[in-house]
């Protein structure tokens, strides 16, 4: 069986969307993907007819893991200040995708991708809306802190790559998150004191 035979398109894709995440989409060179594969160029051909093929391939697999994925899973978390606090922790948490949604949202504009980048931002922005609106702020009001919330997400990455080691930065303390979700839900009609101190409460 031969190397193109060993290498499914999920695995061009995942390698894809590593070089994505360090480089950008402009660095995604075939010939250096296919030598870090340990394979010829002519073994990415077997499955894509191009560059742009595999770049296109590439977003949908990132739209579906790291947007569709989530949004079903965490969903199914009843309480609203709890499905926000677990969103964020899954998101700042995620080396992988974290950097890659980084690297994707500055191509909104690419031909390639620029469809999929669009559609998974209002995706993640229209579920992170419906949590606001559920703690009490009105449609208005929920979108714009959607777009705070998000902008906080997006730039986090970049921010912990400027200053490597800062522990403040560190996604794992629990108390950066806290610290996050109070910010987003200060004012949240539909938050009672036990939430306030930071206690989400059972899910009901």
């Amino acid at each position: 069986m031969g190397s193109a035979q060993r290498l499914t398109p999920d695995d061009w894709c995942t390698a894809a969307l590593a070089v994505i995440a360090e480089r950008g989409v402009a660095g995604l060179s075939i010939e250096a993907l296919a030598k870090s594969l340990g394979v010829t160029k002519g073994s990415f051909y077997w499955h894509f007819a191009d560059r742009s093929a595999l770049v296109v391939a590439a977003a949908s697999m990132w739209e579906r893991r790291a947007t569709g994925e989530v949004i079903e899973e965490l969903s199914a978390i009843e309480d609203p200040r709890r499905r926000l606090r677990t969103l964020l922790e899954v998101s700042f948490s995620d080396s992988v995708n974290g950097p890659i949604d980084a690297a994707m949202a500055g191509r909104s504009e690419d031909r390639t991708v620029g469809a999929t980048v669009a559609r998974v931002t209002m995706a993640r922005l229209n579920f992170i809306e419906s949590i606001f609106v559920e703690l009490g702020l009105d449609a208005e009001r929920a979108a714009r802190r959607a777009r705070v919330a998000y902008a906080a997400y997006l730039g986090h990455f970049p921010l912990a790559n400027a200053l490597p080691g800062d522990p403040t930065l560190s996604a794992v303390r629990s108390d950066y998150l806290d610290e996050l979700v109070d910010v987003l839900v200060v004012d949240a009609p539909g938050l009672g004191r036990a939430a306030r101190s930071g206690d989400p409460g059972p899910d009901r």
